[in-house]
C-alpha cells in the first residue's frame, strides 16, 4: 500500500502534470507509479469519471468490453467508498463460455482531508477459484477412497429429488435393494435416529446455501430396519460445484475402528499369516497381468512359484479343476466390479486335489482407479477331507439312509470349529404322530422314508439332509446367503404341503413348518444354533404367518416374558411373590355365595401380576409345580380357618400332582394344622391325556373321596374324552368350560350342549357349575336350562382375601353386567406393542398385537392378549403399520375375560400424531363384542 501513500503527496502537487486533456480535476496521480503496480488499477473522480488506469487494467477489461466507470456493478461500491469506507467485493463474469471471478478493492482518495475521488485494485481470481472448486471435488473423492472398507455412498439429485445408493446401504440398513430404490424422503427419514434427524437436517440446509465446494461431517445413528438396532456412523456431505448433487459418504464407526486396529501393525499381521501353514496373500495387477507380490506359502499351496505363473499367465486354467473353471472365470469378472469377492475351487498339485478358498479385495492406485486385487488364500483341503470322512464314517439312520441326529450334531460342531459359515434349516412334516396312532407304525416308517427322500430331492446340491426326530429333519447348507434367497428356498420346501404322499391304500398331505438359523449370525455354538432354528420353526405358520421363519436375534414380547418368568420362577416362592385370589360361585336364582375357587397369582417385580396360564406350564416343565401346589393347599386351608361361615373352596391341581407320593399326606397334615375338615376342600382336575392311566387315577380319586374331599372335572366338554371320564371316575361336580358359557344366549350350539350336559349330570347325580358368565342375558337363559351354580364376572371377578371376606358378610351378590369396553363407537386401530427398556437397559424385542379402541385427552385405550406390567422399571412403545412409534405409559388394566386385557395408557399428543392415528383407523363391521376383540388381538399386524 506504500504506492498509495505516495499518491497522497502527488495529489497535493502540481495540477499541470495531469494526463487528461478534459476538465481539470481537483487532483492528479502519478501514472508511472500506477504502471509499476502488479495488479490492475483505476482512479475515478467523485462523479465516477475515469481519471487514470494502468495497462493491466486495460488488458483485463478489454477482455470483457467493460469499463469500471460505466459498469453498473461497480457503482454502488464506488458510492460506498466516497463515504470514507474501504470496500471489498467480488464479481463473476462470463468470457468465452467460461466463468471469470474478479476481486475488487475500492479506497477513497483524500486531498486536504477531503475525499476527491476513488482508486480501485482489481485482481483476476479465476485461477484460484477454479483451483478451489477442483480441490473441493478432489477432497470428497479422496475421502471416499480413504474410507473404502465399509463405505456407503448416497447421492441426492436436487433437481428431481431422486436418490442413488451404493450396494452396501441395503445390507447395512436391513432393507432390500428394491424397496430402497422405491423409498421416498419420509421413509428414508425413518432410518435415522429421531434424536439425530434435526441436526442432520440443519447441516444439509446449511450446506445447500453455503459456497460451492462446502461440506460437513457429523456422527449420527442409523436404525437397522429389521433388528431396530441403532448403528453409529459418520456422515460426510458435500455439494457439487454445479450445486445439483449432494453426496453423502457414510461409514460405520465400529467398522472403522476395527479396521484401524487391524492395520496398526501390518508387519505383525503379515508375519502371522505367513507362519500359518495353510494361508497365503498375493497382489495381482490388471495393468501387467502379473502377480506383483506373494507370501512364502503361495508356492506351498499351488505347487508353482510366482515366477512360473507370471511367465505363463494362462497356466492357472490348467491347474484348476475343470468343473470349477467357469465359477473361477465368473469370480474373476466379478472381482473387477465388486469387493469383497469370496470363492472356493479345487486345484491339482501333481496327482493330489486341493480345495482352495479365496477372499479378494480391490487394490487402488493414487487416482482411485481399481488397479488389481489382493487375495487371502486358504488351503482348506484338510477341512473338506475331514468333512467327507465324518460323513462317510458317521452312523446313518437305518430307515432313511440319511445322517442321523448324532451325525448331524457332530457335523455342525465340526463346521463351527473350522469357522465355516452355514445355514441350518429345521423342517417338519407334522404328521408322524397321527399316522402312527391311526394307521400303525409300519406306515409311520414308510412316511419317514418318503418324506426324507422327497426332501433330499428338493434341497440344493450342496445341502446335507439329516434326521432329527420323527418326521422332523435338519438341512445344513454351507456358505453365506441373503435372507431373500433363504426365504425362496424355504418357500420351495413349503410347497411340499401340497404334495400328496401315497401310503397305500392311504394318501397323506404334510403340514410343513420350516425354521432357519445361521452361523455365525444367530449363534456361535451348535446347541444354541439348533435350538434357535427349532424356535423359529415353532413360530412358522402361526397366526396366519408364512410356513418359513428365520430366527431373529431378538425375541418377541411374549417370548421375552416367558424367558424372564422361567428364569425367576425358582426363587419366586422363596421371595413370597405368590398370592391367592378367590372367585365366588353363586346360586343362579338367589345370588347366595355357595363356594369359591382359589386362583393363584404371581406378583413379578417386572411383569406385575402374572396369570397361572403363564407360569403353571413353566412350573410343570420341572418339579416346581409340586412346591406351588403345596403352597396353594396350605394357603387355602389357612384362609378357610379364618372364615366364620365356611363354604367349599376348590383349588386347581395339575394331573401330574395326582402321581405325587405325598399327595394324601399334604392334604391331611394341612387339615390338622389349621383344624379345617377336608370336606370343605374341592379338587378341580382338568381333562388331559394324563388321566388316561385310569387304574391309578381311579384309585387316587377313590382315596380322596374317602378322605371327604370333593372332586370336580374342570373345563368339561372341551376334551375328546369328557364322557368317558364321567363314566370312569366318581366325581361330584362338572364345571362346564367357559367356551360354552360365555355368550351362550347368542349361540344355539352352545345352548344345546349345556342343556344336554345339565340333563346328563342330573342323571349321574352331579352338580354343575357354568364358568365365564358375564352378561345378564346368559344368566337368564341358564336359569331356564336349569343351571344352579354360576361362576363369572357377572357376579364378581377374582378378588383378594379381604374383599372376599366383605362379600361373605352378606353372603349374597347382585348381578353386575360387564361393561363391555371403553371403545370408540365405530373405529379401531390394529397395532403392536413392545418394550424398549427394562431396568433402564435397552432391549430389542418383537411386537405383540393390540387393538386401539378409543383415545381422549392424551389417553388411549387398547386390548391385548398379554398381561403387561403397570409398574416397574419398564418402558413401552406402540408401533403402527405405518412404522410410527408412539411412547406410552400404562396407567390402568382391566382383565376383561380370560385371555383378554384392556389397558388405559397416557401418551403425548400432537396434531401430527393425531392425524397419523386418524389415518390408520378402520371402520368396525357392526356392534363389536369382546369375542371380536379377542380375535383381533390374535391376528398378525399387517402393514
Amino acid at each position: 500500500m506504500a504506492i498509495f501513500k505516495k499518491w497522497i503527496h502527488r495529489v497535493n502537487g502540481d495540477v499541470t502534470d495531469l494526463l487528461s486533456n478534459g476538465p481539470i480535476p481537483p487532483f492528479h496521480v502519478d501514472s508511472l507509479l500506477i504502471e509499476q503496480y502488479p495488479d490492475a488499477i483505476y482512479v475515478l473522480d467523485t462523479n465516477g469519471r475515469l481519471i487514470d488506469s494502468n495497462e493491466k487494467m486495460g488488458l483485463l477489461f478489454d477482455d470483457f468490453a467493460l469499463s469500471p466507470a460505466d459498469a453498473e456493478e461497480f457503482a454502488p461500491y464506488h458510492e460506498q467508498a466516497l463515504t470514507g469506507e474501504t470496500v471489498h467485493f467480488e464479481l463473476v463474469k462470463a468470457y468465452e463460455g467460461q466463468q471469470r471471478k474478479l476481486a475488487v478493492t475500492c479506497t477513497p482518495l483524500y486531498k486536504d482531508q477531503l475525499i476527491q475521488g476513488v482508486y480501485g485494485i482489481v485482481k483476476d481470481m479465476s485461477a484460484e477459484w477454479d483451483t478451489q472448486n477442483r480441490y473441493a471435488i478432489m477432497k470428497v473423492g479422496r475421502e471416499l477412497l480413504e474410507q473404502v472398507p465399509g463405505l456407503m455412498v448416497i447421492e441426492v439429485h436436487l433437481a428431481d429429488g431422486s436418490f442413488s445408493f451404493s450396494s452396501q446401504v441395503s445390507s447395512f440398513l436391513g432393507i432390500s435393494r428394491r424397496r430402497l430404490n422405491e423409498m421416498h424422503v419420509e421413509e428414508i427419514r425413518e432410518t435415522v435416529h429421531p434424536d439425530d434427524w434435526e441436526r442432520l437436517t440443519q447441516a444439509i440446509q446449511t450446506l445447500r446455501i453455503a459456497d460451492a465446494g462446502a461440506d460437513f461431517a457429523m456422527e449420527i445413528r442409523l436404525r437397522h430396519q429389521m433388528t431396530f438396532e441403532d448403528l453409529p456412523v459418520t456422515v460426510r456431505g458435500a455439494l457439487s460445484v454445479d450445486r445439483d448433487v449432494i453426496t453423502y459418504v457414510i461409514f460405520s464407526t465400529k467398522e472403522q475402528q476395527r479396521i484401524e486396529n487391524e492395520l496398526t501393525d501390518k508387519d505383525e499381521l503379515l508375519r502371522r499369516v505367513c507362519e500359518a501353514s495353510d494361508t497365503a496373500i498375493c497382489d495381482y495387477s490388471y495393468d501387467t497381468s502379473q502377480i506383483e507380490f506373494a507370501t512364502g506359502q503361495f508356492q506351498t499351496i499351488f505347487g508353482y512359484t510366482v515366477k512360473q505363473f507370471n511367465a505363463h499367465p494362462n497356466y492357472w486354467k490348467v491347474v484348476i479343476n475343470q468343473d470349477d473353471l467357469e465359477r473361477v472365470n465368473q469370480a474373476n469378472e466379478q472381482t473387477r466390479h465388486t469387493t469383497p469377492v469370496h470363492l472356493e475351487y479345487r486345484i491339482f498339485v501333481g496327482k493330489k486335489q486341493k480345495w482352495i478358498q479365496e477372499c479378494r479385495q480391490h487394490l487402488y492406485d493414487e487416482t482411485g482407479r481399481v488397479r488389481g486385487f489382493q487375495a487371502l488364500i486358504r488351503d482348506v483341503t484338510e477341512v473338506r477331507e475331514q468333512e467327507a470322512e465324518v460323513l462317510r464314517l458317521s452312523e446313518f439312520d437305518p430307515m432313511t439312509n440319511i445322517p442321523n441326529r448324532e451325525t448331524m450334531f457332530q457335523s455342525i460342531t465340526r463346521l463351527i470349529q473350522t469357522d465355516i459359515a452355514f445355514v441350518l434349516f429345521t423342517v417338519t412334516f407334522n404328521r408322524i404322530g397321527d399316522i402312527n396312532r391311526t394307521f400303525g407304525y409300519e406306515y409311520g416308517d414308510e412316511w419317514r422314508i418318503q418324506t426324507a427322500h422327497r426332501l433330499q430331492r428338493m434341497v440344493p446340491d450342496e445341502a446335507v439332509v439329516g434326521h432329527l426326530d420323527g418326521d422332523t429333519f435338519l438341512v445344513v447348507m454351507p456358505g453365506h446367503h441373503e435372507e431373500e434367497w433363504l426365504i425362496q428356498i424355504g418357500e420351495q420346501l413349503a410347497r411340499l404341503s401340497k404334495h400328496c404322499f401315497q401310503l397305500e391304500p392311504y394318501t397323506v398331505y404334510p403340514n410343513m413348518q420350516i425354521g432357519v438359523s445361521r452361523y455365525p449370525n444367530d449363534a456361535e455354538d451348535e446347541t444354541t444354533l439348533i435350538r434357535r432354528s427349532y424356535m423359529a420353526m415353532g413360530r412358522a405358520g402361526k397366526s396366519g404367518a408364512a410356513p418359513i421363519s428365520l430366527y431373529a436375534s431378538h425375541m418377541n414380547l411374549d417370548e421375552l416374558k416367558r424367558f424372564e418368568l422361567l428364569r425367576d420362577l425358582p426363587s419366586a416362592i422363596d421371595r413370597n411373590e405368590f398370592y391367592l385370589l378367590y372367585q365366588p360361585k353363586v346360586n343362579a336364582w338367589t345370588g347366595d355365595i355357595t363356594g369359591a375357587e382359589a386362583l393363584m397369582r404371581w406378583e413379578h417385580p417386572t411383569w406385575g401380576v402374572v396369570s397361572p396360564l403363564d407360569f403353571i406350564p413353566l412350573a410343570e416343565e420341572s418339579n416346581l409345580f409340586i412346591r406351588l401346589t403345596d403352597y396353594l393347599i396350605e394357603e387355602v386351608f389357612r384362609f378357610l380357618a379364618t372364615l366364620p361361615n365356611k363354604i367349599p373352596i376348590s383349588l386347581n391341581v395339575s394331573p401330574k400332582y395326582l402321581y405325587h407320593e405325598q399327595l394324601f399326606n399334604t392334604f391331611e397334615s394341612a387339615s390338622e394344622r389349621h383344624d379345617v375338615p377336608l370336606h370343605w376342600i374341592e379338587i378341580e382336575v382338568a381333562e388331559t391325556s394324563q388321566l388316561d392311566a385310569s387304574h391309578h387315577i381311579m384309585s387316587v380319586f377313590s382315596s380322596l373321596r374317602a378322605l371327604g374331599i370333593q372332586l370336580a372335572l374342570d373345563d368339561f366338554g372341551k376334551g375328546y374324552s369328557s364322557l368317558a371320564y364321567l363314566q370312569q371316575f366318581q366325581v361330584n361336580t362338572i364345571k362346564i368350560d367357559r367356551i360354552f358359557g360365555h355368550g351362550v344366549s347368542e349361540n344355539k350350539q352352545a345352548r344345546a350342549i349345556i342343556h344336554s350336559l345339565v340333563v346328563l349330570a342330573k342323571e349321574f347325580g352331579l352338580d354343575v357349575v357354568v364358568e365365564g358368565i358375564e352378561q345378564m342375558e346368559d344368566l337368564l337363559l341358564l336359569r331356564q336350562i336349569g343351571c344352579k351354580t354360576i361362576q363369572g364376572y357377572l357376579f364378581s371377578p377374582p378378588v383378594r382375601e379381604d374383599a372376599f371376606l366383605q362379600m361373605m358378610e352378606s353372603g349374597k351378590l347382585i348381578p353386575d353386567p360387564f361393561d363391555v369396553h371403553e371403545a370408540s363407537a365405530n373405529r379401531y386401530i390394529q397395532a403392536g406393542i413392545t418394550i424398549t427398556t427394562i431396568r433402564q437397559q435397552p432391549v430389542s424385542v418383537g411386537l405383540s398385537s393390540i387393538v386401539l379402541t378409543s383415545r381422549t385427552d392424551q389417553t388411549l385405550h387398547f386390548y391385548a392378549a398379554l398381561r403387561l406390567p403397570l409398574e416397574g422399571d419398564v418402558t413401552f412403545i406402540i408401533r403402527f403399520a405405518s412404522g410410527t412409534d408412539l411412547p406410552v405409559r400404562l396407567r390402568r388394566m382391566t382383565e376383561v375375560t380370560n385371555g383378554l386385557y384392556q389397558y388405559a395408557a397416557d401418551y403425548e399428543s400432537s396434531p401430527t400424531i393425531e392425524a397419523q392415528l386418524t389415518a390408520l383407523e378402520k371402520e368396525v363391521s357392526g356392534n363389536e363384542e369382546v369375542t371380536d376383540y379377542i380375535e383381533l388381538v390374535h391376528q398378525p399386524e399387517r402393514s
